[in-house]
């Protein structure tokens, strides 16, 4: 018995010590596109991203950000865009929708209109919103939604676009070969 009991703590120990020695941290880099957000992780890939691929996808997004922060699926957006010309995908070949709907609404506004609705908070995404649809990622807001929360055409970061509704744009933009990202 107290043999099978140091067997079992010396097992745990040698455990511990080759648990952390296993366990590596990944290296995180920004870029080429946005390097401001989107960062992304480097991976020992064993599947390439095809590089004479079109990538034609929808992020959807539900959740408002937090105070300060970028809305997470926008950021999810921005590494996809990155980690694809990173690995020699040409940018013209990648076209990225984002379809916002909920409280995620109010992302895609002005700092004014933000403000109005969260006095005293950062509008974390305004920025960021900003440079992807420099860099061409189309913005949409679910109409249905807006009118729900009173976001008006006036009120969206110039470039975005009202439309009828979440499900319509998806079913448009399916037509268009798009698909969507989880």
């Amino acid at each position: 018995m107290i043999m099978r009991k140091l067997i079992s703590a010396l097992c745990a120990a040698v455990l511990g010590f080759a648990l952390p020695a296993s366990a590596h941290e990944a290296e995180t880099r920004s870029g080429p596109v946005f390097s401001e957000f989107g960062d992304w992780t480097v991976v020992d890939n064993e599947q390439p991203a095809p590089i004479e691929q079109t990538y034609k996808v929808i992020f959807d997004a539900t959740e408002g950000a937090e105070d300060g922060e970028v809305n997470w699926r926008f950021d999810s957006a921005a590494r996809f865009i990155n980690l694809l010309v990173e690995n020699g995908v040409p940018r013209e070949s990648i076209e990225v929708a984002i379809i916002v709907h909920g409280p995620s609404g109010y992302d895609i506004t002005t700092r004014e209109r933000y403000e109005r609705q969260y006095p005293g908070r950062t509008h974390g995404s305004h920025d960021v919103v900003k440079a992807m649809i420099a860099d061409g990622v189309r913005f949409y807001i679910c109409g249905q939604s807006a009118n729900g929360r009173g976001i008006t055409n006036d009120d969206l970061i110039p470039g975005a676009v009202m439309t009828l509704s979440q499900t319509v744009a998806t079913a448009i933009l399916h037509n268009e070969g798009f698909t969507n990202i989880p």
